[in-house]
């Protein structure tokens, strides 16, 4: 017999191939933007030098939750007031090094709002990977039972979904991008001239909040929306491997991938659209998940008010005699 294998059974392990390079990525993303992007926010917002490994960099008590939000927002408010006291203060280090921290660089809204996002966001990606990390143990140890339902078990489409997100991640942060090109399963993914490649990560340079939170929250918006890809196209890859395979079998549900996505925060309204990212990427991007929920501005409520107002001042326009008697 024949030891080359199947069409089927390479896009199996072409699917698994791709989902476990992607949850090795996705870490090393997550753990470069809470380095390059995060502690740099928090460093801003409180005033302080932080290491590497410190503890304000954890996720703990981040969640879309009402009460969540309210404690966020009590703790925001308590660094506002603090930072509000520095700037009272007199004693500014006057070596370079220190101008960062100089109290003359006011702390915005639009600042904490990003702080909270990322910090949100980086919590789902910590804790996808680790179902990731699970996930693809299981398909290691199973791998022999799902060679068998290899022409029933279409996953390739999602692990490749998942992949690519992956790699939007480190595009739109512009981190050390991922060469896939010379990797044995090449052949399932279709090069494109403008993918995007990088031997650098960026780091975030906080100026005036005008300048440069602009393209940060438009960042934060693709990166939720990725975010949220990955998460739908994991629960597709279980729920079609679940209708061949015994759901007892596997000890990981569709219901925990859920309560991640629960988490996600709501996106920046009217934020701006890059151009500058590769086609494979920007189609990933064409639809965002919604807000839970939203609130117009205060600009279109008064508007509606004023239109509404000026519609009860007009009078009602005098009938004529031909239609008082048509009337009759």
């Amino acid at each position: 017999m024949s030891s080359k294998k199947s069409r089927p059974v390479e896009e199996l392990e072409a699917a698994l191939f791709f989902f476990k390079w992607s949850r090795t990525a996705l870490e090393t993303y997550a753990k470069t933007i809470k380095i390059n992007y995060l502690k740099k926010l928090i460093e801003h917002c409180t005033r302080t030098r932080i290491d590497d490994d410190a503890n304000i960099l954890n996720y703990n008590g981040i969640s879309s939750d009402p009460k969540n939000l309210i404690d966020d927002s009590k703790d925001a408010k308590k660094r506002l007031e603090a930072a509000k006291k520095r700037m009272g203060t007199s004693q500014i280090p006057d070596s370079d090094e220190d101008d960062y921290f100089k109290p003359n660089k006011i702390v915005s809204l639009v600042e904490l709002a990003c702080l909270y996002r990322i910090k949100a966001l980086l919590k789902m990606c910590e804790e996808l990977t680790k179902l990731m990390a699970r996930m693809a143990t299981w398909l290691d140890e199973n791998r022999s039972l799902l060679r068998k339902f290899a022409n029933l078990i279409s996953i390739l489409p999602d692990c490749r979904r998942i992949f690519e997100s992956v790699c939007g991640v480190g595009e739109v942060f512009r981190l050390l991008s991922i060469d896939w090109t010379k990797c044995d399963q090449s052949k399932f993914l279709v090069p494109s001239k403008d993918d995007y490649t990088s031997e650098e990560n960026y780091e975030l340079v906080i100026v005036d909040a005008k300048n440069y939170c602009p393209h940060l929250i438009t960042k934060i918006n693709y990166f939720r929306t990725l975010i949220y890809t990955i998460g739908c196209s994991f629960t597709a890859m279980l729920e079609t491997i679940f209708l061949k395979v015994a759901y007892e079998r596997c000890e990981i549900r569709s219901k925990q991938i859920n309560e991640i996505l629960k988490n996600l925060p709501p996106q920046f309204l009217y934020a701006e659209n890059y151009r500058k990212l590769s086609r494979r990427t920007m189609k990933l991007l064409e639809c965002p998940p919604k807000n839970d929920h939203s609130f117009p501005m205060i600009s279109s409520i008064r508007n509606d008010t004023k239109t509404k107002s000026s519609s009860k001042k007009q009078k009602a326009p005098i009938a004529t005699k031909s239609e008082k008697y048509q009337s009759r």
